[in-house]
């Protein structure tokens, strides 16, 4: 093809048509230009579109991370309010000596073994949100409030965090108290444990009725109530109202690249 233009152009100049060469000239050249706009465009267009789909990709991503977030936490605040009607119920009856009176051991037993279950923190997933904050991909995100989000999502991790921990150590104390001053055996016996373990029936036991005359354990229980309810009426439903918001965020925004 360059040959075939060379050859037109020799042409032109040997007949001495210097004037059809001069428009042919700049005929060519806006050939080039247009060409090279041509491929600048559809370069152009190239990244746009790569940009778009490592987008989509990275919320698609967070979206899912938020989604079994929001499962966990569903999970961990059921928990958590079984643990806290539990703590009431032990007040109750501290404050009863009718209750206190009719309590028998082996319910007893069952209302103390809830502060030895599973302690009260959400697995929380995050490898997508890092990933996107630590590689720069957060610069694709061009939706500022969901870039704006997951730019300030570590704080709000930690915040939520905190008020679990807070929960976790009240938690201790009340087993600290109880491994030092109630009758653990008896707890054991009473919850089946003793017996798949192979020991005997404890001839010696006192019950663990004194605890709830106690008022530095009904102090740990206070302080866990405490803890509890901030973290069940204040940082879990924030927590959760965020991660919804950035969601329908994403729901939108990949909606509107459709």
């Amino acid at each position: 093809m360059i040959k075939f233009f060379r050859k037109i152009r020799q042409k032109m100049l040997t007949e001495n048509k210097f004037s059809k060469y001069l428009l042919y000239a700049i005929g060519e050249i806006v050939l080039v230009v247009i060409g090279i706009l041509i491929a600048l465009y559809l370069n152009n267009q190239q990244e746009t579109y790569t940009f778009q789909k490592q987008q989509e990709n990275y919320l698609k991503l967070v979206k899912k991370e938020m989604a079994s977030n929001l499962k966990s936490l569903f999970v961990e605040n059921n928990q958590l309010s079984e643990k806290m009607e539990n703590a009431y119920k032990v007040l109750n009856i501290m404050n009863n000596d009718s209750l206190l009176n009719n309590l028998t051991e082996p319910d007893l037993s069952q209302l103390l073994n809830q502060f030895f279950l599973s302690d009260i923190v959400i697995n929380y997933e995050n490898g997508a949100l890092n990933q996107i904050i630590y590689s720069g991909g957060i610069n694709k995100i061009k939706n500022d409030s969901i870039s704006g989000l997951i730019a300030s999502w570590e704080g709000k991790i930690n915040r939520v965090r905190l008020q679990e921990n807070q929960v976790a150590q009240a938690t201790e104390s009340l087993k600290n108290y109880l491994y030092e001053n109630g009758d653990f055996r008896r707890l054991s016996e009473d919850l089946g444990y003793s017996k798949i373990l192979g020991i005997d029936i404890s001839v010696n036991s006192k019950g663990n009725k004194n605890l709830l005359r106690s008022k530095e354990f009904e102090n740990y229980i206070f302080q866990f109530i405490g803890f509890g309810y901030a973290l069940q009426r204040s940082e879990y439903p924030y927590f959760e109202k965020e991660m919804q918001t950035i969601m329908t965020l994403i729901d939108k925004e990949l909606n509107s690249d459709v």
